[in-house]
C-alpha cells in the first residue's frame, strides 16, 4: 500500500471513529433530553409481548425482556433485578412490550393456577378502564371497594353505575388484599399503578362502560363508602349547575 492509500485509509477510519462517537454522544444527549435528564436506573423492559404461562426459561432464552435504563421515578420498588429470579416461574398473565418488569408478573406454577376468572361471580365479566388520579379519586380506592361511575355526555354529567365492585386495580386484585390483610405494601402498589381498574359487571354494563370510556371526557369515579345504597343523582348540565342547595349534604 502507498504512502498516500495509508493516509487515505487512517484518515477514513478515524473520521468513522469519531463519526461513532459523536453518534453515541447525540443519542445519549437525546435519550436525556427526552428524559429532561432525569437520572437513569438499569430496569429490565419487556421487549416482545409476553402470553400468559410462558415461563421465566422461555420469556429469558427467547429474548422476551432486555435490559435498558428508564427514569428513576419509572423503575418500582419491586422491579427485577436479576433474571434468575424468574427460574421455575410462568407468566401470570399478558403483558405487553415497555412494561417494566416486577416480581408479580412471574408466579409458581401453583399461583399462577389459582386464575383471577376464579373471583367472577356466574354471570358476571371483568372489564378494566384506565383513570388518571383526577377521576380516579385520587388512587385512593382499593380492591373490594365500590364506587359510582359517572359520565359527561354532550356537556351533561350524569350517573352511569352506582355501587361497582372494585375487583382489581393493576395487578393488585381483591384476593391478595384481603390475604395480606391491606398491607401497607398491597396499599403502595395499588396506588402506583398507573390508573387501571377492573370492576366486576353484567355483560351489558361492562359494554356501557367500555363505550363511556372512549368518550371525551371519561368516566368519573366516587368512592362511596360501605353500606350505601343505590340513590337518584339527577343529570347535571351548565344551567343547573349553580341550582340546589349551597351547603353539602
Amino acid at each position: 500500500m502507498t504512502p498516500k492509500r495509508t493516509v487515505v485509509v487512517a484518515v477514513a477510519v478515524a473520521v468513522g471513529v469519531v463519526a461513532s462517537v459523536l453518534s453515541y454522544v447525540f443519542l445519549n444527549n437525546a435519550q436525556q433530553n427526552a428524559y429532561h435528564n432525569a437520572q437513569l436506573v438499569p430496569a429490565y423492559v419487556v421487549n416482545k409481548p409476553i402470553p400468559r404461562a410462558l415461563t421465566g426459561a422461555e420469556a429469558v432464552s427467547g429474548g422476551y425482556v432486555s435490559l435498558t435504563k428508564v427514569p428513576a421515578e419509572f423503575r418500582p420498588a419491586s422491579a427485577v433485578t436479576n433474571l434468575n429470579d424468574l427460574s421455575g416461574k410462568e407468566a401470570i398473565a399478558p403483558f405487553s412490550v415497555g412494561q417494566v418488569l416486577v416480581s408479580t408478573m412471574f408466579v409458581s406454577p401453583a399461583a399462577a393456577a389459582n386464575t383471577f376468572s376464579q373471583i367472577i361471580n356466574p354471570g358476571d365479566v371483568a372489564v378494566t378502564v384506565s383513570v388518571d388520579q383526577v377521576h380516579g379519586v385520587g388512587n385512593l380506592p382499593e380492591p373490594g371497594d365500590k364506587v359510582d361511575l359517572l359520565i359527561n355526555l354532550n356537556n351533561t354529567e350524569s350517573s352511569l353505575l352506582q355501587q361497582v365492585p372494585i375487583l382489581a386495580i393493576g395487578q393488585n386484585t381483591t384476593a391478595n388484599t384481603n390475604t395480606s390483610a391491606k398491607s401497607a405494601t398491597a396499599t403502595a402498589a395499588a396506588s402506583s399503578t398507573s390508573g387501571l381498574f377492573t370492576f366486576e359487571v353484567s355483560p351489558t354494563d361492562a359494554a356501557r362502560i367500555a363505550l363511556a370510556e372512549q368518550q371525551a371526557m371519561g368516566i368519573y369515579m366516587l368512592l362511596v363508602p360501605p353500606g350505601s345504597g343505590v340513590t337518584s343523582i339527577p343529570s347535571v348540565t351548565p344551567s343547573n349547575v349553580l341550582s340546589g342547595s349551597q351547603k353539602s349534604s
